[in-house]
């Protein structure tokens, strides 16, 4: 044979090679039967919790977003028939639907006995841990063990957590919340010893709320198994998504779990580790003692200059209490979970009386010490832990306050008047007396309500306060119409 036979038998070897190997790659995933069950449904309808970021939730545009969304996107390329949305209202309406067969799958569920009567559950295909959260003042958490069996711990409702734990730990106090952030504002309050849940949602919730004086203090031993749920009378439809969830690689799942799931937590104490680092330590000390003694110089006159510098930019240097720039973003905070979680909000201006003429009959630095006198009245008399007092500028003070109902606030508000009015400032030789005009707002704020407009409304009950004599309070006339309490 010549060369050129040659050549021309093995392109021809190559090629049938080749469509070998390309229809081995275009053998499909499901099985014939299975295309067909799929081609007679039509389409597969899905359900979803609608508020349950980052795994997955309803936008305002009523999309579907979220972890559980870059599944659904990645089995959709996989399927022969359209994956539809079934909208519900809440986590318990989309179980209700799937027990009603209005839906075929839940794209995110854990199996729980009650669930097993109407649903099939996939392999798990998103583990996220279970953690508990504490005020920072609580120890490390290893287990449930380390729990006080008499401490009330809040827990999602409606999850199949709560229902797993019910069972497993039976001495626990369990108090579940529709929200995680319901449950987080009664363990910033001190009502709960800890919140549990897993760690996604946890870390989610601490982020968007903007909630600092919390901490992730253990990881459980027991994680949050999520699968995919299929109705029990169709088991053809769990051997395709346990199919299909197969083909989803691992390098795809930890790129949607980097995108979504931002997680640190309190790892406690490791005594091993401690031990190894502090023969290190020894060992790098006798070597540059001196240039570690320099650094660590260096590092405290820098923390130092820090704490400094946060202190003058939150702080009103006069009287210690926040200033302004702190003031616009907590307003707006408090204002945002008062509208939430529907809670009374208290905003009061308050003015002192006549301080132009304090500075121009004893002297400005007696009218400094008005001022600081007054700071530490209201520190005094306002001691909540929601509570929040601002130098707004001048002689001008705010307070803000969470949770206090109106009738509570008066007495809280006319009781700091008479304090006031009978306090008697010291400076030097020098005595006098001050007074102050309020102007306050307390209710419900409606979803509409901006800062801007809560601030406006207790600044106009000011100037009703001044009008009608100083020395007096007045509440919104938006809320309540009453003569002014002077």
């Amino acid at each position: 044979m010549s060369a050129v036979g040659f050549k021309g038998a093995g392109a021809i070897l190559l090629l049938c090679l080749w469509l070998a190997k390309a229809a081995a790659w275009a053998e499909p995933l499901l099985s014939a039967s299975q295309m067909q069950h799929l081609k007679q449904k039509g389409k597969i309808t899905y359900c979803i919790d609608p508020d349950w970021l980052p795994f997955e939730a309803l936008s305002k545009q009523a999309k579907h977003t979220g972890i559980s969304a870059e599944y659904i996107r990645l089995l959709q390329k996989m399927l022969p028939v359209p994956l539809e949305l079934y909208p519900t209202s809440d986590w318990p309406a989309s179980l209700q639907a799937a027990k009603d067969r209005h839906c075929d799958l839940l794209t995110l569920a854990m199996p729980t006995p009650s669930r097993l009567e109407y649903l099939n559950f996939s392999k798990t295909y998103l583990d996220v841990p279970n953690v508990v959260v504490t005020t920072k003042d609580k120890a490390f958490i290893r287990s449930v063990a380390d729990i006080p069996d008499s401490a009330p711990i809040g827990i999602r409702a409606g999850f199949g957590t709560l229902e797993l734990y019910q069972q497993r730990y039976p001495q626990l106090q369990l108090v579940p919340f529709h929200s995680y952030e319901q449950g987080l504002v009664q363990v910033q309050a001190g009502n709960l010893y800890g919140m549990l849940g897993n760690m996604g949602s946890i870390s989610f919730s601490l982020q968007q709320n903007s909630i600092t004086n919390l901490k992730i203090a253990g990881r459980l031993a027991e994680d949050t198994l999520l699968s995919l749920a299929c109705r029990n009378d169709d088991p053809v439809l769990l051997e395709i998504f346990d199919t299909l969830l197969a083909q989803i690689s691992p390098e795809q799942k930890q790129q949607i779990n980097n995108h979504w799931l931002a997680i640190r937590y309190d790892q406690g104490f490791d005594y091993e580790l401690f031990w190894q680092m502090l023969l290190a330590f020894v060992l790098l000390i006798s070597i540059v003692s001196i240039s570690y003694l320099k650094l660590k110089k260096l590092n405290q006159a820098l923390t130092e200059a820090n704490i400094r510098l946060e202190q003058l930019s939150q702080h009103d240097p006069l009287t210690g209490l926040y200033n302004r720039q702190y003031f616009e973003p907590r307003v707006q905070q408090a204002l945002a979970l008062c509208q939430r979680q529907q809670l009374p909000l208290t905003l009061a201006m308050m003015d002192l009386d006549h301080f132009k003429q304090i500075n121009d009959n004893l002297g400005h630095n007696f009218g400094d010490q008005c001022l600081k006198d007054f700071a530490t009245l209201c520190q005094s008399q306002f001691q909540r832990k929601d509570d929040l007092l601002v130098r707004y500028g001048g002689e001008e003070f705010v307070l803000v306050s969470v949770g206090c109902d109106a009738e509570t606030m008066q007495e809280l508000l006319q009781d700091f008047l008479q304090r006031l009015e009978a306090h008697q400032v010291q400076l030097n030789k020098q005595q006098g007396h001050c007074t102050v005009s309020i102007g306050w707002y307390c209710d419900i704020p409606p979803s509409d309500m901006d800062s801007e407009t809560l601030v406006e409304l207790a600044d106009q009950a000011l100037y009703l306060a001044k009008d009608a004599g100083r020395n007096c309070l007045v509440r919104s006339k938006a809320v309540v119409s009453s003569s002014p309490d002077c």
